[in-house]
């Protein structure tokens, strides 16, 4: 029995000094970082510094003022790289895009995708399915005068919807997130599947619940969590709690198609020569390969279901989110929205809406949108990409395999960029013309969202029109500007109540 004890301490002595020693030789070639333990790696410093220091960024920002603007964390046994510079950003992500725009498709973010969708995908299947999306969404008006009509079709269409049902004390009282759900889920659900939500829509509020309580649960632990570890079933607890909610969602989204489907072999839904909208296009997009013999072709209903979930949540959740903090911004700065409503009455007379082609006659405008932007950053932690080949980040020779990320939130908060940066001062950009370029809340590179122009309209175009049309006051005390889930993947802003009050024009 003592022999036997013996040898199970020699070998578990002998596996931990293998580890070990790996890991130092593979410390080498990577950035500096805090020292990492076998197996565990970082993780317990990575839990200590961010708890300690109040949230992801906070956590991150204090890795960076001991080891650089690119450092190191191991996520137990994975090396992750962090870039916390705009210049190393740009000189890898745009001077070298094809080395670094491959996604890290493992963990979390890849359990239900197994490859699919837009976001997570890699290859000639991500290539293919990029440019099909683009393509599509142009084609139905993205970049386009017909997108702006939309946009404020549905902006005067919620508005008046909810003077019907939320008109109080001289204005209309939402709660704030909700509103802008489902202002912006209405127009980028029109372009997918030509459906506007409604107040009271069941199907809507769960799959905003149950998005919301996906997003909110993960963390960036959960990126580096292997697939096994997952199906287990002592990790059972964890996958439940993080991917129920999302298998409610497909299973709307697939409800969806099969509805459209059958609506098509009825003869109640005929398909134009471009179609309607996404899904048609998809389908047709399906058809055209099956004529022509296209042998393992990736345009499929499974594939379509990952399609249409990547850009409702690119398209819905980042707009109506950023739009939540821009109103909590604006109800803690009156002086802001005050000087907001000079610029628009000035350039539109006080007669007529905002318009996409009075952006250059709107300075004020721009910078506050582009202060919101940096206030919201809404990922505490960036999605991460992968080196499929040995590149140099920063001086620094890291092999390939190793996963990557460009934080944007620390970059919105670097002090050194971005003077006092906990304050909102849309005036930054106005006294220095070269701030705007280091502002990246579409993210950097090949990978930057698809939705950036989509989502820059819907921004400018709502943001101004509800400065000329109403006055925004807080529903009980002003709301706070400070995330709620400062440990979760998103940033989500604070939870409150707004009175939109009409102007006499």
């Amino acid at each position: 029995m003592k022999v036997n004890k013996m040898f199970f301490i020699l070998i578990l002595t002998a596996v931990l000094g293998y580890l070990t020693w790996n890991q130092w030789k593979a410390r080498q070639k990577l950035p500096n970082g805090p020292t990492p333990l076998p197996i565990i790696g970082n993780l317990h410093q990575l839990v200590y510094t961010c708890w300690k220091s109040g949230g992801t960024v906070a956590g991150f920002n204090e890795f960076k003022r001991q080891f650089g603007k690119v450092f190191t964390i191991w996520m137990g046994p994975i090396a992750s790289v962090h870039i916390a510079d705009f210049e190393v950003a740009h000189e890898t992500h745009i001077k070298r895009a094809n080395t670094f725009g491959a996604r890290y498709a493992k963990g979390a973010i890849n359990y239900l995708r197994e490859g699919r969708g837009i976001i997570v995908s890699n290859g000639d299947f991500w290539v293919e399915h990029r440019r099909f999306a683009l393509h599509t969404l142009r084609n139905f008006g993205l970049g386009r005068n017909i997108m702006e009509e939309k946009i404020m079709e549905e902006y005067r269409y919620r508005f008046q919807d909810f003077t019907k049902t939320n008109f109080k004390n001289g204005g209309i009282e939402v709660q704030s997130s909700s509103f802008f759900d489902l202002l912006v889920g209405s127009i980028i659900n029109t372009l997918l599947v030509s459906e506007r939500f409604e107040q009271g829509n069941t199907e809507f509020e769960m799959l905003k619940k149950n998005l919301a309580g996906a997003q909110e649960k993960l963390s960036i632990l959960d990126a580096f969590t292997p697939f096994w570890l997952f199906k287990s079933r002592i990790w059972k607890w964890r996958t439940d709690a993080i991917f129920a909610p999302s298998h409610f969602i497909l299973g709307l989204v697939r409800k969806g198609i099969q509805k459209r489907v059958a609506a098509i072999e009825s003869g109640d839904h005929v398909i134009s020569d471009e179609g309607e909208d996404f899904v048609d296009a998809f389908l047709i997009k399906m058809e055209k390969d099956k004529k022509e013999g296209v042998v393992n072709s990736s345009f499929t209903l499974d594939t379509l279901a990952f399609d249409l979930f990547d850009l409702w949540l690119a398209g819905q959740e980042t707009t109506s989110t950023t739009l939540t903090w821009a109103c909590a911004c604006l109800l803690n700065h009156p002086e802001v929205v005050r000087e907001l409503r000079k610029e628009l009455v000035q350039v539109t007379g006080g007669t007529r809406s905002i318009s996409l082609t009075d952006r250059p006659k709107t300075p004020y405008l721009n910078a506050t949108i582009n202060e919101i932007q940096r206030i919201a950053s809404i990922l505490n932690t960036n999605l991460f990409r992968i080196l499929e080949e040995d590149a140099v980040i920063d001086g620094h020779s890291v092999p390939a395999g190793t996963a990557f990320t460009t934080q944007l939130a620390m970059l919105h908060t670097d002090g050194a960029v971005f003077k006092n940066p906990e304050e909102f001062r849309p005036e930054r950009y106005l006294e220095n013309n070269n701030l705007e370029k280091t502002l990246i809340p579409f993210g950097i590179g090949k990978r930057s969202c698809l939705g950036e122009s989509l989502a820059r309209a819907e921004l400018y175009l709502i943001t101004g029109n509800m400065i000329l049309d109403y006055k925004l006051e807080p529903v009980g005390s002003i709301p706070e500007v400070k995330t709620r889930t400062p440990f979760g993947l998103l940033k989500r802003p604070p939870t409150y109540n707004i009175r939109f009050v009409p102007i006499d024009k």
